[in-house]
């Protein structure tokens, strides 16, 4: 194998990575590596309820006694967000 040294070539040589390879020091080709990468993002959901409950419970009717009305109006409500990272994958 021949060796050169920098003060062989001209100040406008320009080399390509096969003979970068040939100088002590020179590098090969390393393929492109994925940088670590973050996920930074804010999901935000709102749930708005409404409920009106209205009674109208003996109307028209006059001296009337032992009317009873019994009214639990329950009202829940539940989010949940699922974000797909990778497609099949990670889910965060």
């Amino acid at each position: 194998m021949s060796s050169i040294t920098i003060s062989d070539l001209a100040h406008r040589t320009q080399l390509d990575s096969q003979e970068m390879s040939a100088v002590r020091g020179g590098t090969f080709y390393f393929p492109s590596f994925l940088s670590s990468t973050d996920f930074a993002f804010s999901t935000q959901q709102m749930i708005g309820q409404t409920q009106n409950v209205s009674n109208a419970n003996g109307n028209n009717a006059a001296f009337v006694t032992g009317i009873d009305s019994k009214v639990k109006p329950v009202q829940t409500a539940q989010n949940t967000n699922t974000i797909n990272v990778f497609p099949g994958g990670l889910v965060a």
